[in-house]
């Protein structure tokens, strides 16, 4: 989802209970968190000491649906437009939902 926005991931091998993204040039990773939780109700997390304002971190771990995700996703698409980043709405949303087809896809296939 994120890569489906234009966003590149903080580790080379992410983990399954986090997902870090780089803040994009320009736009405040601070503000991204501040803005998701303010006006979308949705909360994130930050960087923390030299990553703070550089990367932001989704967490997926515990019980969260594929509807959580993709309201969180979304809010983070209006949050990015909202804060002047240029990005194609629906883009992660509609990466996050294809990944979770194929995911399940083969999953039945393996059964």
């Amino acid at each position: 989802a994120a890569v489906g926005l234009g966003l590149e991931l903080f580790a080379e091998h992410p983990t399954s209970s986090v997902t870090a993204i780089k803040v994009p040039a320009g736009v405040d990773g601070s503000g991204i968190v501040k803005h998701m939780r303010n006006k979308y109700g949705v909360t994130i997390a930050g960087g923390q000491d030299h990553l703070k304002g550089k990367i932001i971190r989704l967490a997926h771990i515990g019980y969260y649906s594929d509807l959580d995700m993709i309201l969180a996703l979304g809010a983070l698409e209006m949050t990015l437009a909202d804060l002047g980043y240029p990005v194609k709405r629906g883009a992660g949303v509609a990466a996050f939902q294809t990944s979770v087809s194929a995911a399940v896809a083969a999953a039945g296939a393996g059964q």
